[in-house]
């Protein structure tokens, strides 16, 4: 059967941790930033401006839609390939944007070809629920109110935390908690997406997928 790569779109506005994301599911992931001119808060000197790109994995044993399998790097899969001997595979592309408001063509050039989303929200920062809000308007705008999409109030592992149901009345969405951080909540919300998405498509199924 065809191989099939699946693209997922990670949006967000400034600062809410998709780099942070990707590069703890994918520690090959390469990022396109740029020094920020003073450290905006402890740990954040640099910013994204193009585009950061990471490769996983998800793996299953068997085609039922509840089961989950696993998602892993595409440099651990290959790595430890004959565990999963048998195994449905789908090859995963991760595909951060830049979050400043004046990069939206870039956002909208990046969304192109995109099979689904995953939206981060800085759980810390409610003073930039407006711009959340509107990278996430632009976002239904550029993929349709069907494209498959996961909203995570990112950074649950910090003390000043606001909680997920508190953003979730603030936006008038469903939004689930994690922490991109400590890869809390963040797998289970691409396994959800990417399920989402063999529902939605049939274009997906007409292809089929690859046994490895």
């Amino acid at each position: 059967m065809a191989e099939i790569k699946i693209r997922i779109f990670v949006t967000g506005f400034f600062n809410a941790g998709k780099t942070t994301m990707i590069h703890a599911l994918d520690d090959k992931a390469i990022s396109v930033e740029k020094k920020l001119a003073e450290e905006y808060e402890p740990g954040k000197t640099h910013t994204t401006t193009g585009f950061d790109l990471g490769r996983l994995v998800w793996a299953r044993p068997n085609l039922n839609s509840e089961t989950e399998g696993v998602i892993m790097s595409k440099t651990e899969y290959l790595r430890d390939i004959n565990e999963y001997s048998g195994w449905y595979t789908m090859n995963i592309e991760l595909k951060g944007s830049p979050g400043q408001t004046q990069f939206k063509t870039v956002r909208k050039i990046l969304a192109k070809g995109c099979d689904g989303v995953i939206m981060l929200i800085d759980g810390c920062d409610l003073a930039n629920i407006g711009n959340a809000l509107v990278i996430l308007e632009e976002t239904k705008i550029n993929f349709g109110l069907n494209i498959p999409l996961r909203i995570i109030a990112n950074k649950s592992d910090r003390d000043d935390f606001f909680g997920g149901e508190m953003i979730s009345d603030m936006i008038g969405e469903i939004v689930y908690e994690g922490s991109a951080k400590d890869n809390i909540g963040i797998k289970d919300a691409i396994i959800e997406v990417l399920k989402s998405i063999i529902v939605n498509s049939e274009s997906l199924k007409s292809k089929g997928e690859a046994i490895v």
